[in-house]
């Protein structure tokens, strides 16, 4: 019950929102690492040098999602909002992303999310080939 009364109450101002928006990240990414890492297990393809590199990953996210927000102080209001919220989007459909392909990877039925992920990884087909024709 505290813990949603402090939610209401940081919810009352812009920043109090980008605090509760990065917890919801923050539990993305841990629901994120822990189904990587279960996958990885039942699959036989747990490897100590793709864990590490995953979490300094997700290290180096975690440090640029905190340090966007003292550094909007210098940018105008609507735009330090704007860009606080373009990032935290983009890295909260990320962790999303890469949950769907955990729970994939397990298994569990992720139906309701395959048209979507038909289209993104159709999308990374043609940026790979387009990268490729250009080098």
């Amino acid at each position: 019950m505290k813990m949603i009364l402090w939610a209401e109450t940081m919810m009352k101002d812009d920043y109090g929102k980008i605090v509760i928006w990065l917890a919801v990240v923050l539990l993305l990414m841990a629901v994120d690492i822990f189904t990587g890492f279960i996958q990885a297990y039942i699959n036989h393809n747990l490897k100590s040098g793709k864990m590490s590199t995953g979490l300094l990953k997700k290290f180096a996210l975690l440090m640029v999602l905190v340090a966007i927000v003292p550094l909007t102080i210098v940018l105008p209001e609507s735009i330090s909002i704007s860009a606080i919220v373009a990032v935290y989007a983009l890295e909260t459909m990320n962790e999303a992303i890469s949950i769907i392909e955990n729970l994939n990877k397990l298994g569990v039925a992720t139906s309701i999310f395959e048209p979507i992920m038909k289209r993104l990884q159709s999308s990374e087909k043609e940026a790979k080939e387009n990268n490729e024709e250009g080098e």
